[in-house]
């Protein structure tokens, strides 16, 4: 393995890195280049590469970063200038953004729609997981083909086009605004171009409009290729929040994704069934553990026959719910 490999930190960079985080390493490691070069000048050049290196490949260099530097710029009024910090310390993702084409919609409908409409079909014989049909796929994988192709002000039109409401869009945030007098959207590039190619391919199939941008959000645990690269997907365990915790791994939350091996982008987050199971009246028993291996309480045959079902309703009321 290269050496460099080994400093890399993904899920502390790319769309994962924090703006206040990079911003407060970055001025620390131009004032730690300037107090060596008052020392000894020689010194400061190397102390500046080695440190803006580190930044750029592990995210952060300072011991702490996330405890403080959203705060840190908050206090210094420049909470505008990055996406993570919303200015009364709150939720920034409920301030600013909604990752979802939202629109208030019956998820039962919502399911028999892309049953019907041949989007998704269940495995044969005694397979009862949901798999995308042929036709949906093969439709899904030209728009994304199509859209990894276009503009960024190509893609920030598409989506206003395909959004539930009367909305003008523009590049924000490093992502893709987009606003109406009845909502807000932000989305990261990777799910902008998912989503839309995801509506376009159902327009062929005649699914219903009104249910093509509220069918993306669940729709993205299926994406059947990167939306970024055209890489492939897999699940992995990133560190959660925007740079994780503040000293190690002990302390370091993560949450589970469907990210692309080569560019690490992420697709999808999955539901935390244990946080669901708190929260829903007549859970699954148990502590359910993670959806996709059929869970650690209850029945555990039953809960892995129905882990995907299960997702596609919770990112529905997910995303209804935002």
């Amino acid at each position: 393995m290269n050496p460099i490999d080994t400093l890399r930190r993904p899920e502390y960079t790319g769309e994962n890195r924090c703006g206040p985080c990079t911003a407060v390493n970055v001025a620390v490691v131009v004032a730690a280049a300037a107090l060596a070069g008052i020392r000894r000048r020689s010194l400061a050049v190397p102390v500046l590469a080695v440190g803006a290196a580190l930044v750029y490949l592990r995210g952060y260099v300072v011991p702490g970063t996330p405890a403080f530097a959203p705060d840190l710029v908050r206090s210094l009024g420049l909470e505008d200038r990055f996406r993570h910090v919303a200015p009364d310390g709150g939720d920034p993702e409920r301030r600013r953004e909604s990752d979802d084409l939202v629109a208030d919609t019956d998820p039962g409908e919502l399911l028999g729609a892309m049953f019907s409409h041949g989007v998704i079909e269940e495995g044969e014989g005694d397979d009862d997981a949901l798999y995308l049909t042929e036709a949906f796929e093969a439709a899904w994988r030209e728009e994304l083909e199509t859209l990894r192709e276009a503009s960024p002000d190509d893609l920030v039109e598409a989506t206003a086009e395909v959004v539930p409401f009367e909305a003008e869009g523009e590049r924000k945030y490093d992502g893709v605004s987009v606003e109406g007098e009845e909502g807000l959207v932000w989305l990261r590039p990777t799910n902008a171009t998912g989503d839309v190619a995801a509506v376009r391919a159902m327009e062929r199939l005649d699914v219903p409009e009104s249910l093509r941008a509220p069918a993306t959000t669940p729709l993205r645990l299926f994406t059947p290729e990167c939306p970024a690269c055209g890489g492939d997907l897999e699940e992995r365990t990133v560190a959660d929040g925007c740079c994780g915790g503040t000293m190690g791994i002990e302390d370091t939350p993560t949450r589970d994704v469907l990210a692309c091996v080569d560019c690490g982008a992420e697709v999808h987050v999955f539901a935390d069934e244990g946080a669901d199971s708190d929260n829903d009246e007549g859970g699954d028993g148990g502590d359910g553990g993670d959806g996709g291996d059929g869970g650690d309480g209850g029945d555990g045959d039953d809960a892995g026959e129905d882990a995907e079902t299960d997702e596609i309703e919770d990112a529905d009321r997910d995303a209804t719910d935002t």
